[in-house]
């Protein structure tokens, strides 16, 4: 992983990011081998002001839980979990999945970064 930022976006107190936050430790414990990995957990409702930048940098809605590997360089080129349907979030194999898909260079776009 050798330090690529993730970024989780949960609300502690929401039935959904309680949830969300549950599959997240469940894979940083499968993970807890790796230390180079680590998943950072804000909650947005800590940073009100920060919200709109958030969701405008990162082209998300932070109404519902969010998931992504960062661009430090290039923010708007940062990969986000798809959780499109609000009525089943992902499980710990699905987000493990994406991770080494998109860690791996599999943005989901269907372009690879070695074309």
């Amino acid at each position: 992983l050798d330090g690529t930022p993730i970024v989780a976006f949960a609300e502690g107190d929401d039935p959904d990011g309680f949830e969300f936050l549950e599959t997240l430790r469940e894979v940083a414990q499968d993970r807890r081998d790796q230390p180079d990995f680590s998943i950072l957990w804000i909650d947005p409702r800590d940073f009100p002001g920060l919200v709109p930048t958030w969701e405008d940098t990162f082209d998300i809605d932070l109404s519902r839980p969010q998931l992504g590997v960062v661009n430090a360089t290039d923010p708007a080129s940062s990969v986000w979990l798809d959780m499109e349907d609000e009525e089943d979030l992902p499980g710990p194999e699905e987000v493990l999945e994406w991770l080494q898909e998109v860690l791996e260079g599999d943005t989901g776009d269907g372009e690879d970064e070695d074309d």
